[in-house]
């Protein structure tokens, strides 16, 4: 026979006296001795499938037994409205976004520049030939004497104040195979009042739930009591459901991504710019002939006797455009299309104020077994 039974807590003096270190100070903790030692106990109570857990709620008392449930199972669940006060949600951060296949049309009702600015960089090269009339005697028949020559002139630097540019309307496209955006980040304001007019859930299943039951004695055995459940899976019915506050914190996901994103009837009444240069360094030549006489030629003082074709030719070696007040584009109109953007990584937090939910039911509800552990 194993005579392993002990009804009786330790005392403070008996552990005393038994110990060689009596004079030694003493914990406060009383030391208690499980009233049936494991090798005594029967197999037919066997230890609990469900580890001790690790709570996290503010510590009342110390737990010596619970009750676990190790599955129980909803079918599915159905609640609604819900209605949610506020909803806040932190700093987004995205350190890599790639978007695919931008494609962006606009149209613009009226464009202005302001306080335009040319700047040129150009020589210039001129030669003529030609005949002119001298008096008699150096000349015996009219424009009997020939001329040709040149002028050139050296590069320089003009400036032009264009002032104000009007254009009419018009439309541009921004097309974009591949468009990279690091890091991205946001801090989006809070969504006032969400109402949302049904929430359903299905297979919910929840493993290992604990509850701590009142133990007077203070005394762990170390019993695990199966308990079957008998009862078939049942409908649990609530009437109204109010949580003050939900938080959820440093929510992280390791990919975030999405297909055909489209921003339809863009409207825009005004957009403008900052005051940019245009630069360009490409030389360009422009060469003009004409005759300075005949039809539609003017001619005044000695130039009426003479016939002369002029050849002019511009090198523009550098032009420069400063649109020192930007533009201003009016009425702006357009859609945006994207057809996918990917994210590495998505951080953020979120908080619920005010949750309430109306006729939440849990159907099909059922708990296989129950187990006590002492």
């Amino acid at each position: 026979m194993c005579w392993c039974l002990n009804l009786s807590k330790p005392t403070r003096k008996s552990r005393s006296s038994e110990s060689p270190k009596a004079n030694l100070p003493q914990s406060k903790e009383p030391v208690i001795k499980p009233l049936i030692k494991p090798e005594c106990l029967p197999e037919i109570f066997p230890k609990c499938s469900c580890p001790p857990p690790e709570p996290r709620c503010p510590k009342r008392k110390k737990v010596t037994s619970r009750m676990v449930m190790p599955t129980s199972q909803i079918a599915f669940s159905i609640g609604g409205p819900v209605s949610i006060e506020r909803i806040e949600v932190g700093s987004v951060s995205i350190p890599n976004l790639d978007l695919k296949g931008f494609n962006g049309n606009f149209s613009y009702g009226s464009c202005r520049a302001k306080n335009v600015e040319l700047e040129l960089t150009m020589s210039i090269k001129t030669t003529f030939n030609g005949s002119i009339d001298l008096p008699w005697p150096l000349c015996w028949s009219d424009f009997c004497y020939d001329v040709s020559g040149g002028v050139d002139l050296a590069a320089s630097t003009e400036k032009y104040q264009l002032g104000t540019i009007d254009f009419q309307s018009g439309s541009f496209s921004m097309n974009a195979p591949t468009t990279k955006v690091s890091p991205f980040s946001m801090i989006p304001e809070p969504i006032q009042g969400t109402t949302i007019e049904e929430v359903t859930t299905e297979n919910v299943e929840m493993k290992c739930t604990s509850i701590p039951l009142d133990n007077p004695m203070g005394v762990k055995i170390g019993l695990c009591m199966p308990i079957q459940n008998m009862m078939e899976p049942n409908d649990v019915l609530t009437d109204e459901t109010n949580i003050q506050k939900m938080e959820s914190k440093n929510i992280k996901s390791i990919r975030v991504g999405m297909k055909n994103i489209s921003a339809l009837n863009i409207t825009i009444p005004t957009v403008t710019t900052k005051g940019f240069e245009a630069q360009t360094n490409t030389p360009v030549q422009v060469t003009t002939t004409k005759k300075m006489y005949g039809s539609g030629v003017t001619l005044h003082g000695d130039a009426e006797d003479a016939h002369i074709t002029g050849t002019v030719t511009l090198n523009i070696q550098k032009m420069i455009m400063r649109v020192k007040g930007g533009l201003e584009f009016k009425n702006v109109k357009g859609t945006v299309t994207t057809d996918s953007a990917l994210s590495d990584k998505l951080e953020m937090d979120l908080v619920l104020t005010r949750i309430r939910i109306k006729g939440l039911n849990l159907c099909g509800m059922k708990i296989p077994a129950i187990e006590v552990e002492m």
